[in-house]
């Protein structure tokens, strides 16, 4: 029988030997291959029994920061000051007209000179639910008109915020990141990168699939306003789509055979309504866009678990095709975050930053008409003993994203630092309301408000600058015509001109 100080002298040499673990093992994790092994330290066992001077001086950090007299502090939180990185949260570009094109054409659906225009923002997870584009698109709709959240696809893995989909079935959803179908051979997966095809119908004479919609009550107003869809496919066989409410057809259409393309379909003004389609084979649908005839349109892609190398991947041909159709003057590329946990070292950050970047040569190779931002990865934590910390290559794989894209003419927008930079995600986690998941990888809902509002923000400050430096060049080119105009030749004698000739 074990007597109580047994237990005790038992439980004295588990903690010495825990102890003495923590005081040998390196303070680093070791790796062994794809595995990393480590032991807790000293200041995880201990907290601030471990270091109390540190503790005093995390305090002081908030009021150092807010100083500007150096000179006056001790010399150990000075040095605290020097160490804090500088954040750069605005919109970076190598070159001042870097968004012209997005810029130009907002000017012009302004004028009346077109009636529409689109951009598309592709990313990771998260942007599922339409988080974070919805902002950017509710302050360009307010601005300069638009109704409606754009293209969606028809089996969308999360719903947008502005509308339900009830009652879905038939429809079989393929993509082409991800866990990608083996039978489909071609890579025509669309603009989206993802196609929905229709099931069997109940008797197996053809394919059918139906959905109804129902548009939410909250999310943003305008996106929910839309008055027109639009359903683009590709199909051998004819199509026929119905609009239905309640169980009274309001509008037919017929996708004619050998068609590829997108549709408009005639919908009531009620808050629901079901779509039904049928064909004797199954199509390709490429997706359904919610909009209205005019003003500013932002299209949604969130593809879950992509780190967005899909793009040179995609049938070239048909993704410029339907790029050109859909007149797109802004492509938002925002991926990065689900690389980040595999990435071994520098090296490998910086080719990865390499092959991320090649997707914008890509696009621009096919479709020169757009400007491109590229999003960077968020900061995101992981477990170190038994404190959170960010990952390490956070840092150098963002310094090298940037640079590359930079290089290709795109602009650049360094989430890691708009969030707060090293750390942040943890901040961002315990602070209260929570801005990110106890995952310390995704947003929440509020976060990805916060962070959608600031590039909206972002997007409306380099607009600005834009403008400032386009008129300074008009200005700059006047002047420069004055001053040619005033000591114009002709008003010398023959003589002077001669010489100024030679």
């Amino acid at each position: 029988m074990q007597k109580p100080v047994h237990i005790f002298l038992f439980l004295v040499t588990l903690g010495l030997v825990i102890a003495g673990l923590s005081f040998l093992s390196p303070k680093d994790k070791v790796k062994v291959g794809d595995f990393e092994f480590g032991f807790y330290q000293p200041q995880n066992l201990l907290g601030p029994l471990w270091s109390p001077s540190e503790a005093v001086l995390e305090d002081t950090v908030a009021w150092v920061v807010d100083s500007l007299d150096l000179d006056t502090l001790p010399p150990e939180v000075v040095e605290v000051v020097k160490e804090i990185p500088l954040l750069d949260t605005t919109l970076q570009m190598g070159q001042w007209d870097a968004l012209a094109p997005f810029f130009e054409v907002l000017e012009d659906l302004k004028r009346g000179e077109v009636n529409a225009v689109r951009v598309i923002h592709y990313g990771d997870s998260q942007l599922e639910g339409d988080r974070i584009t919805m902002q950017l698109r509710n302050l360009l709709q307010k601005k300069y008109g638009g109704r409606g959240f754009g293209y969606v696809a028809l089996e969308p893995l999360v719903k947008p915020a502005s509308l339900d989909f009830l009652e879905s079935q038939g429809f079989i959803r393929k993509t082409a990141f991800g866990r990608r179908d083996t039978l489909i051979k071609d890579m025509a997966y669309g603009h989206l990168a993802s196609f929905t095809m229709l099931a069997s119908n109940s008797t197996g004479t053809g394919y059918a699939g139906q959905v109804t919609f129902r548009k939410r009550n909250w999310g943003y107003a305008l996106a929910r306003d839309f008055t027109k869809v639009r359903l683009s496919l590709n199909t051998s066989a004819f199509v026929i789509a119905q609009i239905y409410v309640e169980d009274t057809v309001f509008y037919t259409r017929a996708f004619p055979e050998f068609y590829e393309g997108a549709l408009s379909l005639d919908i009531p003004d009620e808050g629901e309504f079901t779509l039904v389609l049928q064909s004797d084979e199954s199509p390709r649908i490429y997706g359904i866009s919610f909009e209205s005839p005019t003003g500013v349109h932002v299209d949604n892609v969130a593809m879950r678990g992509a780190s967005g190398m899909v793009f040179n991947k995609l049938d070239a041909d048909q993704f410029k095709s339907h790029l050109e159709r859909e007149s797109y003057s802004l492509i938002i590329l925002q991926y990065g975050g689900n690389a980040i946990p595999y990435l071994r070292d520098e090296a490998h950050a910086k080719r990865f930053a390499r092959s991320a970047a090649r997707q914008i040569n890509h696009i621009k190779s096919l479709y020169p008409n757009a400007a491109i931002i590229y999003v960077g990865p968020s900061d995101m934590a992981r477990k170190n003993g038994l404190k959170m910390e960010s990952y390490p290559l956070i840092q150098p794989f963002k310094q090298a994203l940037r640079t590359e894209v930079l290089a290709r003419g795109a602009v650049y927008w360094d989430l890691y630092d708009v969030m707060g930079g090293e750390g942040s995600m943890i901040r961002w986690v315990e602070r209260e309301p929570a801005f990110a998941a106890k995952d310390y990888i995704h947003f929440t809902p509020k976060g990805a408000q916060w962070v959608g509002n600031r590039l909206g923000e972002m997007v409306e400050l380099a607009q600005e600058n834009y403008r400032g430096e386009k008129q300074r060049l008009v200005d700059e080119a006047k002047r420069r015509e004055d001053s040619i105009r005033t000591y114009n030749p002709a008003s010398l004698d023959t003589a002077a001109k001669d010489s100024i000739a030679l």
